[in-house]
């Protein structure tokens, strides 16, 4: 049996945070592998550029580095995956695995708005990224859900990568600012080549 994080998310672009930050978690939480689980283009976000895109630019991170994969599920869907959606086809291909699925105590904060919260709460496991001391703590406190199934969340805490996101490095592209510290020198490339961002 693996024990495999999956980790969701726009990556628009995928950033050195999200990189350095996915091999902290295969280390410290004893992962075999972690997936990046993009979404799809069915989401109406600010800036999102076509899934196909945010696929190969993950998938060219991953290639440097052999703890991390990148996985389509999102592709050619014809509507919106929500999370239980996700879970649920996860679940199905990766029966005989320890899975346990990645996110930030933003979206965290927000579970108790999504489909089938109870559901999510209670019968799946998760790596809690932690950008702020004690964020967690703060969530839990405040959701007696979370509270109750506890056993099924492992905090990840780095504050290091706090400043870099995908929104700042899609400003810095407008503003034909240098991005080379920001993402790889494989993305950057091949933003370039494609004309992303501006």
């Amino acid at each position: 049996m693996s024990k495999i994080g999956f980790f969701g998310g726009s990556f628009n672009p995928l950033t050195i945070a999200h990189i350095n930050l996915s091999k902290k978690i295969v280390k410290d939480c004893n992962l075999d592998k972690l997936i990046f689980v993009p979404i799809g283009d069915f989401y109406d976000k600010a800036e999102l550029i076509k899934f196909k895109h945010r696929y190969n630019m993950i998938k060219l991170a991953c290639s440097e580095n052999k703890e991390l994969e990148v996985l389509d599920i999102e592709n050619d869907k014809s509507v919106k995956l929500y999370a239980i959606d996700a879970f649920e086809i996860i679940k199905k291909n990766y029966l005989n695995d320890d899975i346990y699925f990645i996110m930030g105590t933003d979206n965290l904060e927000k579970i108790k708005d999504w489909k089938n919260y109870n559901d999510l709460v209670s019968k799946y496991k998760y790596i809690i990224l932690e950008r702020k001391e004690n964020a967690f703590y703060d969530i839990m406190n405040n959701n007696v859900d979370i509270k109750k199934h506890s056993k099924n969340f492992s905090i990840v805490s780095d504050y290091r990568y706090n400043e870099i996101s995908s929104s700042l490095v899609r400003d810095k592209i407008k503003n034909n600012e240098d991005v080379s510290n920001l993402i790889s020198k494989e993305i950057e490339a091949y933003i370039k080549e494609n004309n992303l961002y501006k």
